[in-house]
């Protein structure tokens, strides 16, 4: 790609000097299995990835973070994976299911003789309680993966989970209430995957996760997360020993680090890396768009409740010079929220487009008068939907400012509960830059988390949107529920509780002693399949 800035500084060049890191992959001989075992030997050799933002929590249940979800993903298997081709669920603990009829039955037959890295037995009653923890999760109200998924606050509407039973140790029934189409494809996602019911009654798996998973914990703090190969593995082990996850904040850094050889890889490419890069031979491996950027607009927030002020907005805003200017080549400009991949357009899109001259007369026809609108951004972090959000936030309110807004700026470090301040439903938040990035293969994956029930992101209060979300998901796929989404998408282009601004590519870069990386859109790769260089 051809560089669109500067590239690295000499300042960057100096600051990574401070870095004090494992050496890049070193090459071993695999250790032999146990003697007369016939298992397949433990790889020895080291692999460092930095990720763009530490991880607030290795309990995936809890949070929907993509660093939290990556590190999960090597350590605790689901019952259902994610087919790497198609996103469809494949088996994993579960070696095959079978739904009833009526759709509210879901039988999964386990996989014998898994052990935890605890070495305590997985079974019937060890997934159960995963899922009884999962439903107790939200009892003070906050939102989980599990409540997203089961609607289990949602309100005005039922809950879809009923109960997990254990039949026999190797069989797993779940019930729901109502019909739910993407329940198998939300079961891939790393909150689902199953721990050992000894950690969960511990309370630590927010601190050490136990799972089935290729990779256990070994150590690990705030800033670096240590893994190691697990030898009791159910499934292949790969070419990776020892794993870390280090957090590297900036994009330069990130850069410095992978050239001097302190880390194997590392996520999200900052744009300036990408020519340097690719004149050192370095591979960068581009993700397909599978999120959106947004501009968020919280109605709870006087005169944002007024429709002219949302669309003088959107009418200020020049989302095609944002993604000129701050996304990778290949980057689309979004005009909603479901990514290209599913296909499902509105068909009656209204978000205005960039006409500063009708902001101005939407605004001075509005209720709009004066008052400071108080715009968080965050700070020190790189998102797949979001490289570079200080330069986005500095033009977007240089564009609203020329239309007439007034901005107060409010800059948060996104390590300091940034998303937990733009979604507080008693925050002052007017404006805010956030996005969402793809987990699993369904538009109900978007459409719940984002506008599936009342929250405090946007202050929307739309009823009917929240039932039509809802009925979406217990349509069988084919025409009728293709056709609710797009019906969906041309309907919140009306509401505009916020400004979509783009699908994003992100980018991953690898050093010389990696064959092939298991790219995928969501960023939950599985470090096992990494294959690389016998020769180091």
């Amino acid at each position: 790609m051809a560089p669109r800035r500067t590239p690295r500084t000499a300042a960057a060049l100096l600051l990574v000097a401070g870095l004090v890191g494992l050496s890049a992959c070193s090459p071993g001989e695999d250790a032999p299995g146990p003697a007369g075992s016939g298992a397949p030997a433990v790889p020895t050799r080291t692999f460092v990835f930095a990720n763009a933002a530490e991880a607030p929590t290795l309990d995936p249940a809890t949070v929907d973070n993509l660093e939290t979800s990556r590190i999960a993903t090597q350590v605790l298997d689901g019952l259902v994976a994610a087919d790497p081709s198609t996103g469809e669920p494949a088996p994993a603990l579960a070696t095959s299911w079978r739904v009833s009829g009526d759709g509210l039955s879901y039988t999964f037959a386990l996989r014998e003789d898994v052990r935890f890295h605890d070495g305590t037995e997985l079974d019937a009653a060890a997934v159960c309680a995963n899922f009884e923890r999962w439903e107790s999760l939200g009892a003070d109200g906050s939102l989980t993966p599990f409540d997203t998924v089961f609607r289990t606050n949602a309100r005005g509407t039922a809950p879809v989970y009923e109960d997990c039973t254990a039949p026999s140790p190797s069989t797993v029934v779940l019930s729901l209430a109502t019909e739910h189409t993407p329940l198998l494809r939300a079961l891939t996602q790393p909150a689902f995957g199953i721990a050992s019911p000894a950690s969960l009654a511990a309370g630590t798996q927010g601190e050490h996760p136990v799972g089935t998973g290729p990779f256990r914990y070994a150590s690990g703090d705030g800033a670096s997360v240590e893994l190691t190969a697990n030898p009791d593995y159910w499934g292949e082990l790969g070419d990776i020993g020892a794993l870390e996850f280090r957090t590297i904040a900036e994009p330069e850094l990130r850069y410095v680090a992978l050239r001097r050889g302190q880390v194997d890889g590392y996520d999200q490419v900052g744009l300036d890396s990408f020519a340097p890069l690719a004149r050192h031979g370095v591979q960068v491996l581009q993700r397909d768009p599978y999120s959106v950027s947004y501009l968020g607009i919280n109605q709870d927030v006087e005169p944002l409740d007024d429709p002219e002020v949302r669309a003088a907005i959107a009418a200020a805003v020049d989302r095609g010079a944002i993604v000129r200017e701050h996304y990778p080549d290949g980057t689309r400009v979004a005009d909603q929220f479901l990514p290209a991949r599913f296909a499902l357009d509105g068909t009656d899109l209204r978000v205005p487009s960039y006409d500063p001259q009708r902001a101005r007369e939407l605004l001075a026809s509005s209720s709009y008068d004066g008052e400071p609108l108080r715009f968080y951004y965050p700070r020190n972090t790189s998102r797949t939907y979001m490289q570079e959000p200080e330069k986005v936030y500095a033009d977007i309110a240089a564009q609203l400012v020329r239309a007439g807004f007034v901005i107060e700026p409010v800059p948060v470090d996104w390590s300091d509960g940034y998303v937990e301040q733009v979604q507080d439903p008693d925050g002052d938040h007017a404006l805010h830059l956030l996005g969402w990035n793809g987990g699993y293969r369904d538009p109900d994956y978007f459409m719940a988390a984002l506008f599936g029930t009342p929250n405090g992101e946007f202050g929307l209060a739309e009823t009917s949107l929240f039932g039509v979300v809802n009925r979406a998901a217990r349509l069988p796929d084919g025409d009728d529920r293709s056709g609710a989404y797009v019906s969906i998408n041309n309907r919140v282009s009306r509401l505009l509780p916020a400004v979509p601004l783009a699908h994003p590519i992100s980018a991953v870069a690898v050093d010389g002693s990696v064959e092939s990386f298991p790219l995928t859109s969501t960023g939950f790769e599985q470090f096992n399949r990494v294959r690389l260089d016998p020769a180091g």
